[in-house]
């Protein structure tokens, strides 16, 4: 798979991808699993995977967590 932006070769890996809800919630989800850029590091994170975040990011902020780390694979 080539990089959108600069055309360099992505690799599988994981990233860690913050979220921030309504300036109230601060979320960061380690481990995700998504392809990296060897050249500009940009990262793309294929759709299943993006369902996958939606859902533990929805179920965090159910159970009340305002501010926090989740472990993509423990939680998906």
């Amino acid at each position: 798979m080539k990089c959108a932006l600069c055309a360099g070769r992505m690799e599988k890996s994981t990233i860690a991808l913050p979220y921030e809800m309504n300036k109230e919630y601060m979320l960061v989800v380690r481990g995700v699993p998504a392809f990296v850029c060897r050249q500009c590091g940009d990262s793309f994170v294929e759709i299943e995977i993006v369902r996958e975040l939606e859902r533990i990011v929805n179920d965090a902020r159910k159970d009340g967590v305002t501010l926090g780390f989740i472990e993509y694979r423990r939680a998906a």
